[in-house]
């Protein structure tokens, strides 16, 4: 299995398939056992890559939000508090993905999107 960034799309080459990602249509990448699946509203794409590598290739729109998350910042419709620590990220289709409540400070203030539901409580 390939992957490489190609013109803001990811292109995943399989051994039965070639498949092309929007980088705008990905919502999030989830590390779950030994897969990493790609999450877009229609469908959920899985690869045998590490969240280390898709990282090293993706743009600075995506933040690793959690030690088995990647998401995607600009795709997030809210934030819910989850534990002490940790929001649960609400996506289309209600997905969700775990981001710390620590990165995810750090995240919104890199893109002053101060209107993310709880901005405030991740100001504190």
């Amino acid at each position: 299995m390939d992957i490489q960034l190609v013109l803001n799309r990811l292109l995943i080459v399989k051994r039965e398939q070639i498949v092309y990602i929007e980088l705008s249509e990905i919502l999030y990448i989830e590390r779950i056992k030994q897969k990493t699946l790609i999450h877009t509203d229609l469908q959920e794409i899985s690869v045998d890559v590490s969240l280390k590598h898709m990282m090293s290739m993706l743009p600075d729109i995506f933040v690793r939000s959690h030690k088995s998350y990647i998401v995607n910042i600009l795709n997030l419709r809210e934030l819910n508090f989850f534990n002490r620590n940790t929001y649960e990220a609400y996506y289309k289709n209600r997905k969700t993905a775990l981001v710390c409540k620590d990165i995810m400070r750090n995240s919104i203030k890199l893109f002053s999107v101060e209107g993310v539901k709880g901005y405030n409580s991740l100001k504190n």
